[in-house]
């Protein structure tokens, strides 16, 4: 039983390394490409549906952005991420793969990342979101880069302080997870994804 208890500890350890602190993309943990078949478990308490809020965010290509982005998928991942975090970086292939993968599935599923250092729609950092388009087209990510306004970051993204930190929005613009902090493995995204969508999916024939 101790091994067991031990084993359990060790690999929340590993897992929870695998983030960058709020003021450094230091690389130590493990890789968000790695083969792990262990399942990450949806929160054991009800979560309650929080507003995100009725921001005004945009895109890297100057577009206003609003929570009418949730609105033609069932559910959304928001990902948190900056260009100094290294495991960020590294997650954002598996993370556009994953996408395509439920999607072409007929899944109504996407994912949004919020980048956390390139100032805000009113003081934009020009150079780091250079940075920051440089980064996302060399990885060949697919899926929106926001820019977020004073309503998200005086909201829901206040206080960040590892990254990348993801969770899960619905239809209408709820934050309906808990914040799932750290890179995580190919495999373990796909159960985690799975798990909300079915989580969703049970609340609404509970309502």
């Amino acid at each position: 039983m101790k091994k067991v208890i031990t084993l359990i500890l060790a690999l929340t350890m590993v897992f929870s390394l695998a983030a960058c602190g709020n003021t450094a993309g230091n690389d130590t943990g493990v890789s968000a490409s790695g083969d792990d078949t262990s399942q990450s478990q949806p929160p054991a308490t009800e979560f309650e549906p929080i507003p995100l809020g009725e921001f005004s965010a945009q895109d890297f290509s100057g577009n206003t952005v609003t929570k009418d982005i949730f609105a033609d998928y069932d559910l959304t991942m928001v990902n948190l991420w900056t260009t100094t975090c290294g495991y960020c970086i590294e997650e954002m292939p598996v993370l556009n793969e994953l996408r395509k993968e439920f999607q072409d599935d007929g899944i109504s599923f996407n994912i949004i990342s919020v980048c956390m250092d390139v100032g805000n729609t009113d003081e934009i950092n020009d150079a780091n979101l250079k940075k920051a388009q440089e980064i996302i087209e060399k990885a060949g990510v697919e899926y929106p880069n926001l820019i977020p306004d004073s309503v998200l970051l005086e909201g829901r993204l206040k206080g960040i302080q590892a990254f990348p930190e993801s969770f899960f929005v619905d239809s209408e613009g709820n934050v309906v997870s808990e914040p799932y902090v750290g890179a995580l493995p190919k495999n373990h995204w796909r159960v985690t994804m799975n798990n909300e969508i079915d989580k969703l999916k049970q609340a609404e024939t509970e309502e």
